[in-house]
This record gives structure tokens, sequence and C-alpha cells, in this order.
């Protein structure tokens, strides 16, 4: 088995989080048009009052969005989506032809004081849109560049270091953890099987039944995981999983275990021939100061839900050029 190919397989599908795919359109729009309108409504429709009483008469404005740290750039690809979108959706709201002109790719490391990407619009579409697009930008931008960061932290290490489903935006998050070198784990409850302690729990944590109950209905699904709080759980539900002769590769996720009981166990699981046929995942409080300890472990991959929870925005600012008014 080639644990490295089958771990992209199964915990980084990021070729599903681009615009051709229809869930990440659907979370595209909800994090800029729905928030473009709510943004733009205000008493009896009146929109951005500021611009208006600024310049009652409409004009041509270019501006620029300038990185003010260095970093990794995403959500380029959904600016492009959003501002072609914009117009047509908002119709009298916003008016002319917007046009985007990049200097990064997503992906991209850029250094404090680079441009990113410059906007041609009329002056009352580009103030107006400016948040929306600044917070994208800087959303993705920071959880791309804190990703690449602990993925560097760890380079050394095989290990693929995943989001958990712990998010604030959904599936965008999950694209800029990809854009940091990371991968995306689940995207969706219906994307993989996760028996997790809230499954397991109210069986008494019968892995015997658990996995008799998935091959009883099974679900098409990228993978199939299961969570474990010790060395003899995790024998016990290898063993179980190998009786239920449920096709495919199945992962074993240790949980809120210390990086000392993970190498136990793995040590164990390679001494009963049960390493070879399972990826094993380490997850829970897994911090930057700690991650290193646990990527020691020899673990396959590594979930942490501080890649989106605790990533710094990235720091840009959008500059109007003064000859274009």
């Amino acid at each position: 088995m080639n644990r490295k190919s089958l771990r992209e397989e199964t915990h980084n599908p990021k070729e599903l989080l681009d615009m051709t795919n229809a869930n990440y359109e659907a979370a595209v729009i909800r994090h800029t048009l729905e928030e473009m309108n709510a943004d733009l409504e205000g008493p009896d429709g009146a929109g951005d009052i500021t611009t208006n009483a600024m310049f009652p008469e409409r004009q041509q404005a270019k501006g620029t969005i300038i990185a003010k740290q260095d970093g990794v750039i995403a959500g380029l690809e959904e600016l492009e989506y959003f501002l072609a979108q914009i117009g047509q959706t908002f119709g009298q709201k916003l008016q002319g032809k917007i046009s985007l002109k990049t200097f990064a790719k997503d992906g991209d490391s850029v250094k404090k004081g680079d441009e990113i990407l410059e906007i041609s619009a009329d002056i009352h579409s580009l103030l107006a849109a400016e948040r929306t697009i600044l917070n994208l930008l800087t959303h993705m931008s920071g959880i791309a560049t804190y990703t690449r960061k602990i993925v560097d932290s760890v380079a050394r290490h095989d290990v693929l270091v995943t989001a958990t489903r712990k998010t604030l935006w959904g599936l965008l998050d999950k694209k800029a953890v990809t854009l940091g070198g990371g991968g995306t784990h689940r995207l969706n409850l219906a994307d993989a099987i996760l028996i997790k302690d809230t499954h397991l729990d109210p069986i008494n944590r019968d892995f015997e039944k658990a996995f008799a109950q998935i091959a009883a209905t099974n679900p098409a699904c990228r993978f199939i995981e299961i969570e474990v709080l010790s060395k003899a759980e995790a024998i016990e539900a290898c063993r179980a999983f190998i009786r239920s002769k449920i096709k495919g590769t199945c992962t074993i996720m240790f949980d809120n275990m210390q990086p000392d009981e993970i190498s136990a166990a793995l040590k164990e699981l390679k001494a009963q021939n049960l390493y070879d046929n399972f990826l094993f995942e380490a997850s829970g409080n897994i911090t930057e100061k700690n991650i290193t300890s646990y990527a020691e472990t020899g673990v396959d991959i590594l979930s942490l839900g501080c890649l989106t929870s605790q990533a710094p925005s990235f720091d840009a600012s959008l500059k109007i050029d003064q000859t274009q008014i």
C-alpha cells in the first residue's frame, strides 16, 4: 500500500474545491454575494450612503490591494467569480463593468508591499464591494499563511496536515488550507464515514457492532474512519474492521491521546501485523507548539482545528488611485 498516495486520495480531494463544483460555488455565494447584499440593504435600500454623499456623480476608479505582511495568497479564484457576478446580481445597486487584474496566483507567497490585484470599476461599485473583497481575501489568505507555517514546521516528517470541520467559512476554509499545503479531511457529513465518540458511546463502544452497521448499509463514501481512545481500542477497532469485510481502507484516529501513547500503539499494531492495511491519524489538542511531537509518532495524518480557528487574518489594504478620480 502506498500510504502517501492513499492519504492524499482519502483526506485531500482538493480538486473538489473549485468553482466548477456546485457545492463549492454555493459556499462562495454564501460568503460573498449574500454578505454583500446584507451590507447594502440598509433602511429603504439606501445602500452605501457615505459614498453616495461623497461622490454624487458616477465616475471610474481604480483600486489596488497591497500586502501589508509576508504570506500566502488565497481567494483570488473566488474574487474573480464574485466580481464577475455582482453586477448581474445587484442590478441598480452596482453599475458599470468591474475588471480585475491579478499580480499573484492562489498559493503564491508574497512579501510585504507587494501588489496583489488591481480592480477597475465605478467608484460606487468599488467602495460598496470593498469590505466583502477584503474580508474574503484576508480571511482565506490568513488561513493559507498559517497552514504553510504549520506544514513547514513538520516538513521532514512523512505526514499530511489537515483541517477539521471546525471552520467558520466551511469549504472556503478547507480550500485555503490546501493552498497552504495542507489537506481537507471531510468536506461534509455525506463525504465520508467518521465514527466518533458520539456514535460509539450510545452502543457501549462496541466496535464490532459499529462496523456491522456500516457494512449493512454500505453507503458510498470516500473513506471510513473511527476514533479510538487507547492502544487496546486501536487493536480492537482494526480487528473488528477486518472481520466486517468492508471493502476499502479504514483510518484509525487516535483521539486526544498523547504522543507517547500513540507511538506505543503503533509499535504494537506493527507487532500484530495490523499496521500495513490501515491509515493512522492523530487528532485533538494538537497545536503549533506540540505538533512536532505528534509528527514524530509516525502517524499518516494530523488533523488540527487551529488551522482555521486560530489563523490570524492576513493584513492587506485597498488603495484608490487618486489620478483616476
